[in-house]
């Protein structure tokens, strides 16, 4: 093999193996790169051992952030990670690693530049997470001056401050720059009073103490805080008054501005019922790392009572009027420079908040805080708060039970949402009367459910009102109908309607108290006294009948007259004593409804019977009755009078009766009154049921006497005697006029 082959040969292997090393290297780059299960977590603490992701409050966002991160294989050296600080995984392959944390410059001297560093060894295994924590300390010293009695300082000099310097470096400590001075841990600083005299003369004072000597005074994280005082008896005298010396935390020296945000958090939105309890929830909160500096409250609220105070309220600016008015609202702002947490409470103004006139509202809150320097919301777009404010829903009815002639009451509003003792108290029932909406009130005025009018029911044209319940003069409920009774008198009440009935001759009549049998409303007893009488001949009919009611002479026109009354009965003995003629006694009654009489039998003995239908139609219900009336009482007799409505399933609804045995002979008005109970509802009438009685008693008990009776026929043109009739009380009644008091 000649010289050149072996020097091809030689660059091929050499080729290759750069070839596998290059292959080699870059598995190694790809394998730390990709690997994804093992590697460090990073965390930030401040002097505390913390074994966590998590960052302490002090070196929270943003402030570890702020940090960068060097970490360094330790074997190798070489430098595995070098940025800002991260607490997501930072891949690193199987190894011994150094991770140092810093932040800032290590000055020789500055103002107001902190050094902060922490270091760290931790170990990698494979397909492991490594946490480490990172002990972070101010790596340089301090110092800061405090003037004790500034008052002798401020008359002797017009400026003065702590020199403090380091080499050919000096920076001046004023009383009111509340600054410290920053210098490398380790150096040896001095320090110097320097001032201006009021007349003009420069001074500097080296300040000189033991403490000043000692190493740990400028050490890392050391702070020489220096007093100073000055004498101003016989010449001024500077005098050190202390030196301490003490340890600093990241916490006391990191910028403001690097802590967290001031955070506001408050409620999702809220659906408020108007007049409902106020929401426990309604608070929005702030909290803050250091003390509030400004703050900005927008009110923009749809609310017509309270938009004259919608603006943005800013606490830095807050006027004596602006609070007075965030007061009126129950809203109250903090002072600057207090609290570093606080809430507003809105629960108060949202509980009294209203829609417009039931209209929808939207109400909308937003709050920005400013601390350290950052305000909350960094964009000037704080997060709005809304408040939707709807209305309260209510609803009435009108039971048909409670609607009569003059009065209706609306039944007690049904709240379905909203506080129903907030409702109430601001709520009225009203009525439209044709041309506007009127309060319900009864007669005294007193407004509630209950509307009286007070024009008699005979004179209320106007039967169906739409009824409604409003709250505070905006919202209305559902709108229903209230329909009244219409007042109706019973037909023929002035009794003037009558029909005779002949038989058995010309001198024999029946009486009805109608004038059309199909049309008829009033009956009486009179089938069961003359029943049989069309089983006789004329002869008997004398004996076997004689009607127990009939018309006279009334005070104007007709009157009904009821006579107790007794007779015979089929084949008994007509011409025998009076106490065979007087088997059948009964009182003379007239009443609405229809009288039935069942014939058994024809002997002296039978079984007869009769009952009365109550079934006299009939729509309203009156309050009571009122007729004129006369009574001659036979013996120490009594009359009767009997008021009674019913429903459809002809139960009583309600009813009274009313007696007396005075004599009266000339006409007098008398009335029966319902006792209608207020707390009671009362069904709608079906039927009407008014009955009169000459006497309260019957059979044997009935008073009467034997006489010739004389009655009136032809409309009272003419009269007709019977002779040997029994007959006992006698009632007279007219005009007969049903009583609609409500």
């Amino acid at each position: 093999m000649n010289d050149d082959m072996l020097r091809f040969r030689n660059y091929i292997w050499l080729l290759l193996l750069m070839t596998v090393g290059l292959i080699a290297c870059q598995s190694d780059v790809y394998s730390t790169q990709t690997e994804s299960k093992s590697g460090f977590y990073i965390s930030l603490c401040d002097d505390v051992s913390v074994d966590s992701r998590a960052t302490p409050s002090e070196l929270g966002a943003p402030v570890a952030s702020n940090f960068d991160l060097k970490i360094t294989n330790k074997e190798t050296g070489n430098l595995l990670y070098d940025g800002k600080f991260t607490d997501g995984l930072i891949p690193a392959a199987q190894g011994e690693y150094r991770i140092v944390a810093s932040y800032g410059s290590n000055l020789e001297l500055g103002l107001d530049t902190p050094y902060y560093e922490g270091t760290a060894d931790g170990v990698v295994e494979t397909d492991k997470a490594t946490t480490v924590s990172v002990q972070c300390r101010v790596a340089n010293a301090l110092a800061s001056a405090v003037f004790s009695n500034s008052e002798v300082f401020e008359k002797e000099f017009s400026c003065y401050a702590l020199k403090v310097s380091v080499g050919s470096q000096y920076v001046t400590l004023k009383p009111t720059d509340n600054k410290s001075a920053y210098y490398r841990a380790g150096a040896h600083p001095s320090f110097a009073f320097v001032g201006v005299m009021t007349d003009g003369t420069r001074v500097e004072i080296p300040i000189e103490n033991e403490k000043l000597q000692d190493e740990a005074t400028f050490a890392a994280a050391a702070h020489c805080k220096i007093t100073l005082t000055m004498e101003a008896t016989s010449g001024l005298k500077l005098k050190i008054e202390k030196i301490e010396v003490e340890k600093v935390t990241v916490s006391e020296t990191i910028p403001v501005e690097w802590l967290p945000k001031p955070k506001v958090s408050g409620f999702e939105d809220i659906t408020y019922v108007e007049t409902d309890d106020a929401p426990q929830n309604a608070v929005i909160d702030y909290t803050a790392s250091l003390p509030i500096q400004d703050m900005e409250l927008t009110l923009n609220m749809q609310d017509e009572q309270y938009s004259i105070y919608n603006k943005t309220y800013t606490l830095s600016t807050l006027t004596s009027e602006d609070r007075a008015n965030l007061g009126k609202l129950g809203i109250e702002l903090p002072e600057v420079g207090v609290a570093k947490t606080g809430t507003i409470n809105l629960q108060n103004l949202i509980g009294t908040m209203q829609t417009n006139a039931g209209a929808t509202v939207d109400n909308t809150f937003s709050l920005r805080v400013k601390a350290n320097n950052r305000w909350s919301d960094e964009t000037a777009s704080a997060k709005t708060y809304k408040v939707e404010v709807v209305k309260p829903e209510f609803s009435v009815k009108v039971d048909e039970r409670n609607c009569w002639s003059r009065e209706f009451t609306v039944d007690e509003v049904s709240i379905t949402s909203g506080n129903a003792e907030r409702l109430k108290e601001n709520l009225v029932y009203q009525y439209f009367n044709g041309s506007e909406w009127v309060d319900c009130a009864d007669r005294n005025n007193a407004k509630g459910r209950l509307q009286q009018f007070a024009s008699r029911a005979e004179d209320i044209s106007t039967k169906k009102y739409n009824v409604r319940a409003l709250y505070r003069g905006a919202i209305s409920s559902n709108e229903v109908t209230a329909t009244l009774e219409t007042p109706t008198q019973l037909p023929n009440s002035d009794m003037e309607e009558w029909t005779d009935e002949k038989y058995a001759g010309n001198d024999y009549y029946c009486f009805y108290p109608w004038s059309d049998k199909n049309n008829c409303h009033w009956d009486t007893n009179n089938l069961w006294t003359t029943r049989n009488r069309w089983n006789a001949s004329a002869f008997r009919a004398h004996y076997n009948g004689f009607h127990a009611v009939s018309y006279v002479p009334g005070r104007s026109g007709l009157a009904v007259e009821l006579r107790n009354t007794a007779n015979g009965r089929g084949n008994t003995k007509w011409f025998s004593s009076i106490s065979a003629k007087t088997i059948n006694k009964v009182p003379g009654m007239l009443f609405t409804g229809t009288f039935v009489a069942e014939k058994k039998g024809t002997d002296a003995t039978g079984d007869d019977s009769w009952h009365i239908d109550k079934n006299a139609p009939f729509a309203s219900r009156p309050t009571g009755v009122k007729f004129w009336y006369k009574y001659k009482p036979e013996s120490s007799d009594s009359w009767t009078a009997h008021l009674e409505l019913l429903d459809a399933d002809n139960q009583t609804i309600c009813q009274q009766d009313i007696t007396s045995s005075e004599a009266v002979n000339d006409w007098k008005e008398e009335a029966i009154a319902l006792p209608y109970l207020n707390s009671n509802q009362y069904k709608k009438v079906a039927y009407i049921y008014l009955s009169f009685s000459s006497s309260d008693k019957s059979g044997d008990n009935m008073p009467y006497r034997k006489q010739t009776y004389k009655f009136y026929i032809d409309k009272g043109n003419k009269t007709v005697s019977f002779d040997d009739a029994v007959v006992g009380s006698i009632l007279t009644i007219d005009d007969v006029s049903l009583i609609y008091d409500k």
